[in-house]
């Protein structure tokens, strides 16, 4: 489930980034994630593709681990932004009216 809200918050971000789920979270704008954040995605990347494609399940810390990498992820392209927006008075998308 992870990988399908990373994979879901890409597609929002920048529907033209197509392919594997890591190389995608790579090749996003220049800033929208540390590099940190980048380089973490390296070390969950196999626990996401033996989640979604071995039998053998994934253990309680992988799985740990995998929550924690979606969590920042999120939060640094939707979140934070989002906050930066509400503290400078901007509607956010969400908010506008569809009446």
């Amino acid at each position: 489930m992870y990988r399908k809200a990373l994979d879901i918050g890409l597609k929002k971000l920048d529907p033209s980034l197509s392919g594997m789920l890591g190389p995608r979270i790579k090749n996003l704008p220049h800033g929208k994630l540390t590099a940190d954040i980048a380089l973490w995605s390296d070390n969950v990347r196999g626990v996401g593709n033996d989640a979604a494609h071995e039998e053998t399940p994934i253990t309680r810390d992988e799985l740990i681990a995998l929550r924690n990498f979606s969590e920042m992820v999120l939060r640094y392209l939707f979140t934070l932004p989002a906050m930066v927006k509400k503290r400078r008075g901007e509607t956010l998308d969400w908010e506008t009216n569809y009446s």
